[in-house]
C-alpha cells in the first residue's frame, strides 16, 4: 500500500488483525454449540428456549451499546469493553450443566455481546474512509481467513479432547482480539468530531429509519430469510452428525464457507460499487435458494459442503452489501445505531419467534426439512428486496 499514509496503514492492518482473530476464533466453538447443548441432554425446543432468551436481551441492549458508540469520544474502547465481557461469559457457559443456569448465562452472554459486531463493522468503515483504495469486504475478508483457517483446526481439537477447550480457545480470541485493536486510532466518531448529534432516543433513531423505504424493505427482507433459515443455522451440525460427519469433518465444512468467502468478499466490494447493494443481495439469496435445494434433492454430506461453499458466497454480498447499505443511508451521528438495529435488534426480533418454532420443526421433522423452509424464505426474501429497493442502485455507492 505505498500510497497509504503510515497512520492509515497501521489502522488497516490493526482492523483486519481484529477480524481475524475474534471471528477465526469463534471457529473453535460456534460450529459446535449446538452439540454442546444436545450433549447435555437438551432437546430441540430447549435450545430454541435458549435462543429466545438469548434473543430477547440482545434486543434490549444493541442500540444501547450503538448509542453509546455514537455518543463516545472514541468506538474503540467501546468495543473493547464488549469483547472482553464477551470472553468471561463464554468460559461461564462451559461450566453449566442445567438448563436453567443455561438460560441465564445465555441472557448475560447476548446483554454484553449485542455490541460486538456492529460497533466493529462501524469502526471498520470509519477506518476505510481514510483509505479510499480499501472498501468494507477487504477488511472483513480477514474474518473469513481467519475462520477458515481455525475451524478445522478447532474441529479437529474437539474431537481429539472435548468441548471445554472449543470455549476456552473462542474466548481466548475474543480478550486478544480486544488487545489488538490498542493498534487502532481512527478519527473520533461524529458526535465528537464537531458535529455533534442531537441527543435523540433509540427509538427516535428507529422510527427515522423506518422513513426510509429502502430500509424498510431490507428489514422486512431481512427477518424473512432470518426467520426461515434460523433452525438450519442452529441444527446443520447436529444434522451432519447424524449423517456420520465427526467434528472434524463438520469443522471442515464450516471452513469450505470460508475460503470461499476470501475471494468473494473483494467481488462483493466490486460489484456493490458498480451494482448497488441491492442487486448483490439479491444473488447471494438466489444462489443460496438454489444450494439448499441442492440438499433437498441429495441429502447427503458432499451435498451439505457444496451448500456450505455457495453460502460463503452469497454470506460475502449480504456482509457487504447490507452494511453499505444501512451505513450510507443512516445518519452519520448514527451509524452505529443503526447498524446494531439490523445486526442484532431485527434479528434478535426473529429469534424470538424462530427459536422455538424451529426447535419444534426439529422435534417434529427432523433437520432435512429445514432446507426447504429455507428455500422459501429466501425467496420471500428476495421478492421483498426486488420490490422495495429497485430504485436504490445510485452514484452514492461508487465512493464505498
Amino acid at each position: 500500500m505505498p500510497n497509504v499514509a503510515a497512520p492509515v496503514r497501521r489502522n488497516l492492518w490493526g482492523i483486519r488483525l481484529h477480524y481475524f482473530i475474534c471471528i477465526g476464533g469463534g471457529g473453535f466453538l460456534i460450529p459446535f454449540v449446538g452439540l454442546f447443548f444436545r450433549r447435555q441432554g437438551l432437546s430441540g425446543t430447549e435450545i430454541g428456549l435458549l435462543s429466545t432468551m438469548s434473543a430477547v436481551a440482545a434486543l434490549l441492549a444493541a442500540p444501547l451499546w450503538g448509542r453509546w458508540s455514537d455518543r463516545a469520544a472514541s468506538r474503540r474502547p467501546v468495543l473493547q469493553v464488549a469483547l472482553v465481557a464477551t470472553a468471561l461469559t463464554v468460559m461461564a457457559l462451559s461450566q453449566q450443566r442445567v438448563f436453567g443456569w443455561m438460560a441465564l448465562v445465555v441472557s448475560v452472554h447476548a446483554l454484553v455481546g449485542a455490541g460486538a459486531e456492529p460497533l466493529a463493522d462501524t469502526l471498520a468503515l470509519d477506518v476505510t474512509r481514510g483509505a479510499s483504495q480499501h472498501g468494507f469486504g477487504s477488511v472483513r475478508v480477514w474474518g473469513s481467513l481467519g475462520w477458515a483457517l481455525i475451524v478445522s483446526l478447532g474441529g479437529w481439537l474437539v474431537e481429539r479432547t472435548s468441548l471445554f477447550v472449543g470455549f476456552v480457545g473462542y474466548a481466548v480470541s475474543l480478550a486478544l482480539s480486544a488487545l489488538v485493536l490498542e493498534l487502532v486510532s481512527p478519527a473520533p466518531s461524529p458526535a465528537r468530531s464537531g458535529a455533534a448529534a442531537p441527543r435523540t432516543s433509540v427509538w427516535s433513531v428507529a422510527r427515522g429509519l423506518m422513513q426510509d423505504p429502502g430500509l424498510v424493505g431490507l428489514a422486512v427482507a431481512l427477518m424473512i430469510v432470518w426467520l426461515s433459515s434460523d433452525g438450519l443455522m442452529r441444527f446443520e451440525a447436529i444434522f451432519l452428525d447424524q449423517l456420520g460427519a465427526g467434528e472434524s469433518l463438520i469443522g471442515l465444512a464450516n471452513a469450505t464457507a470460508a475460503v470461499v468467502e476470501l475471494p468473494a468478499m473483494f467481488w462483493a466490494d466490486r460489484l456493490v460499487k458498480r451494482l448497488g447493494p441491492g442487486p448483490v443481495l439479491r444473488m447471494g439469496l438466489v444462489l443460496d435458494a438454489l444450494a439448499r435445494g441442492l440438499v433437498l434433492a441429495w441429502p447427503a454430506v458432499p451435498a451439505i459442503f457444496v451448500r456450505q461453499a455457495v453460502a460463503g458466497l452469497s454470506f460475502s454480498f449480504y456482509s457487504v452489501a447490507v452494511v453499505v447499505f444501512v451505513s450510507t443511508h443512516a445518519p452519520a451521528q448514527q451509524s452505529a445505531t443503526a447498524l446494531a438495529f439490523y445486526a442484532v435488534t431485527l434479528r434478535s426480533l426473529v429469534q424470538i419467534l424462530g427459536g422455538p418454532l424451529n426447535g419444534l420443526a426439529f422435534d417434529a421433522f427432523g433437520a432435512y426439512w429445514l432446507y426447504a423452509i429455507g428455500l422459501g424464505g429466501n425467496v420471500l426474501g428476495w421478492l421483498a428486496l426486488r420490490l422495495t429497493m429497485a430504485n436504490h442502485n445510485d452514484r452514492r455507492f461508487s465512493h464505498v
